[in-house]
């Protein structure tokens, strides 16, 4: 059996402010804007698969993995 551990909630939370800024950042800077800020949004889409990859490493230690 794996024995759980007590990982870090800061993967967790940390990767979800990732993702929220990824997906909602490009967004507020379109309507800033009124154009579509290609750059900005393909930097969003890294930041957020950062995020999500944070998530994923923390569920990973939290089942001890």
């Amino acid at each position: 059996m794996v024995e759980r551990t007590n990982g870090s909630p800061w993967f967790f939370i940390v990767g979800i402010v990732l993702v929220i800024v990824g997906l909602a950042g490009p967004l507020l800077v379109d309507a800033a804007t009124g154009d579509v800020q290609w750059l900005i949004r393909g930097a969003g889409v890294l930041v957020a698969i950062g995020g999500g990859v944070l998530i994923g490493f923390g569920v990973r230690r939290r089942q001890g993995r």
